[in-house]
């Protein structure tokens, strides 16, 4: 029986990243679907974002809120780094992918690339020359990162590795993002530790989605 439920659309990106969460601190989870931009959907988050998460009688939207909920509210692995410069890092890195990596990987390359094509569109190339360019600028602050330690904060998984994953993984599925991530050995490396990590098996959606 799931602990906590989060609303959401589905293929949310966010939705992905506090199932991540939840799946690293072993605490149960289920989804309810939402359809993106419904009244209900207004009413649990004010500007019909994904997800919203409800535990018990509790609601909370925002991933970061969630996240950080989820990990002082449950028992399992710490996901917050004790040390302050750490925590400091980890923030930073939360606020990179939100601000900058989520709309060039996820909006600028993998729903170009990926959605755009499965919905009969036409990808915007111009977008995704800019999203290339940009996505490289990234891979370079990753792997400079990447060589003080095996996860973006510190030695251990945190919600930074949390909220990247989703976003990274999915840019790796186009050809550009391929290409780029074989000049980035390090963020390659790091890629496949998270694949490795039950937490991904545990949550992928596309593995969801064609069963």
């Amino acid at each position: 029986m799931s602990t906590i439920i989060f609303h959401s659309q589905p293929m949310s990106v966010y939705l992905w990243t506090a199932s991540l969460v939840a799946a690293e601190k072993g605490v149960p989870w289920s989804v309810s679907a939402l359809e993106p931009g419904s009244d209900t959907h207004r009413k649990l988050h004010p500007f019909a974002r994904s997800p919203v998460l409800q535990h018990g009688a509790i609601f909370l939207y925002e991933t970061l809120a969630i996240a950080h909920y989820i990990d002082e509210a449950f028992e399992g692995p710490e996901l917050q780094p004790a040390d302050g410069l750490e925590r400091a890092e980890m923030l930073r890195w939360v606020s990179l992918v939100n601000a900058h990596m989520f709309p060039t990987m996820t909006n600028g390359l993998a729903k170009q690339r990926l959605l755009v094509p499965m919905r009969g569109g036409r990808p915007d190339e111009a977008l995704i020359a800019q999203a290339v360019t940009e996505f490289v600028h990234q891979l370079a602050l990753i792997e400079k990162d990447l060589r003080h330690h095996e996860f973006l904060a510190s030695d251990e998984i945190s919600l930074a590795d949390c909220f990247l994953f989703p976003h990274l993984h999915f840019a790796s599925m186009t050809a550009e993002g391929d290409a780029a991530l074989k000049r980035a050995p390090l963020s390659s490396r790091w890629l496949e530790r998270m694949r490795a990590r039950p937490s991904f098996a545990a949550t992928d959606q596309l593995r969801d989605r064609a069963a």
